[in-house]
């Protein structure tokens, strides 16, 4: 049995979990069946998904039970996974509507994880009204990031619709698994030759080095600003908002889903790009929100937006590789076209701040920079300290392409996320085949008609159309 350690992001959503803050993200993929598709086709999926009994990595691990695993977690390898428990089937009750799915969804979302298993569930979900299906797949944020996941669904995915036989999710391989092959730099000879000695050498100094860059990113912030750089967001400078207070384990799920093309056109006229756009549709529907039940502050909102610093071509899909980027909402601006220039010298800023340093630097920067909202968790104080931002806005790209899965067609893919004590409200967008699908998780005790949010996003959609295109 082997075992593997956490990097310390992946160790704060462990040690961060509590009964309130569930740290589960998710996908609710809506399929539409095969022309062919009979009345067994469910349940001969179920079947043949059955078949899958050996787990791939992530889907192999889980945490180990050991007492002093406790305290310093680390992974252990299974043999197979107990598909009674990772693999479920719902049937909705009538009438089947998005009501009916969201209510399941929703609660779903807000059952914790079984840490006596590999982290992770699917669960097949009949009865829509429109004869489609949907699969909700489940996994604790310290198993896996949202890139990752999309990723692995890709892989597992096909773009031809007749194409059959494709492995579950849990079972996928990567191309030439399993097969062994020399060091290039070895020379075959079985020992390091002088580049990997050097490298290993050089390692405790490189680690140094990431270190010290990351300390003077986060120094940088608080000191020393110039006027070139002033819209560069603090942490912890966000107003006090009705979102960062206490939440419990009700979850609220609410979606939306926008034409691609209106997002490119609003961009390019604005002279943004489709991550500003996205968050200036965010601001509008929040804004509008807040002020419809009293609670829109003062100030400004601070989005914190995850930013992936996983390498495009990679494979690896075990931990997290995220950082969080600070950016104004500018909802205290009542002109869409001002707030969305703020938005975008904000975000200019944040990205130019980033891109300095090296991935590595970046793992360093964000454990540094993340560390007292961890703590906070932790300590279960976050919803009594000033906020380190007001909303977690995570845009994803999906793939661009139509895909498949056996035989059924990909229709709508939606990225559930987590809220958290003191972040009661998070707005998760990932693009697929053209479109932009918006999904708002949130906690529905704390926050009331939070998933009004998602129609009010659209509205604000329609408002920066007919400021910038009229």
């Amino acid at each position: 049995m082997s075992t593997s350690t956490l990097n310390p992001i992946d160790v704060a959503f462990l040690w961060g979990e509590s009964d309130s803050n569930l740290m589960n993200i998710a996908h609710l993929d809506i399929f539409r069946l095969p022309p062919e598709a009979g009345p067994n086709f469910v349940s001969d999926l179920l079947d043949d998904l059955r078949t899958y009994t050996v787990a791939t990595s992530p889907f192999d691990r889980r945490l180990d039970s050991a007492v002093i695993a406790r305290a310093l977690p680390r992974w252990v390898s299974i043999d197979a996974p107990d598909l009674d428990y990772h693999l479920q089937r719902h049937v909705l009750p009538a009438p089947g509507g998005q009501r009916e799915l969201g209510t399941l969804v929703s609660r779903l979302h807000g059952i914790p994880m079984d840490r006596s298993h590999p982290l992770w569930q699917l669960h097949v979900i009949e009865g829509l009204d429109d004869g489609r299906l949907a699969l909700y797949i489940k996994g604790h944020h310290a198993l896996l990031d949202g890139v990752a996941t999309v990723r692995l669904a890709r892989k597992v995915m096909s773009n031809d619709p007749d194409e059959r036989g494709r492995p579950a999710i849990w079972a996928y391989r990567k191309p030439g698994k399993g097969r062994t092959r020399r060091d290039p730099e070895s020379g075959g000879s079985g020992r390091p030759a002088i580049p990997s000695l050097l490298r290993l050498l050089t390692a405790p100094i490189r680690g140094v080095a990431d270190q010290l860059t990351g300390l003077q990113a986060i120094s940088r912030m608080y000191s020393g600003l110039t006027e070139s750089d002033m819209a560069l967001i603090k942490p912890y400078t966000a107003p006090p908002s009705i979102l960062n207070g206490p939440i419990t384990a009700e979850r609220r799920i609410a979606t939306q889903s926008f034409d691609m093309n209106r997002i490119s056109t609003l961009a390019q006229r604005c002279g943004g790009t489709i991550n500003d756009v996205i968050l200036a549709i965010c601001a509008g529907g929040l804004r509008r929100y807040l002020a419809e039940i009293d609670e829109l502050p003062e100030d400004s909102l601070i989005a914190g937006m995850p930013m992936s610093f996983r390498p495009k071509d990679s494979d690896d899909a075990e931990g997290n590789a995220t950082t969080m980027a600070l950016a104004t909402l500018a909802t205290d601006i009542d002109d869409v076209r001002e707030r969305i220039s703020a938005i975008v010298a904000s975000t200019v800023e944040a990205k130019e701040h980033m891109s300095r340093m090296s991935s590595a630097a970046v793992m360093a920067y964000t454990a540094m920079l993340m560390a007292p909202f961890g703590a906070s968790l932790v300590l279960g104080v976050s919803s009594r300290i000033k906020p380190m931002f007001n909303v977690v806005i995570s845009n994803m790209p999906g793939p661009k392409e139509q895909l498949h899965y056996n035989g059924m067609t990909l229709e709508e893919w939606h990225a559930v996320s987590i809220p958290l004590d003191g972040q009661a409200l998070n707005i998760t967008i990932l693009s697929y085949a053209n479109r932009l699908n918006l999904c708002v998780t949130a906690c529905a005790t704390s926050l009331p008609h939070v998933q009004r949010v998602a129609p009010y996003c659209a509205d604000a959609l329609a408002e920066l159309e007919r400021a910038y295109l009229r």
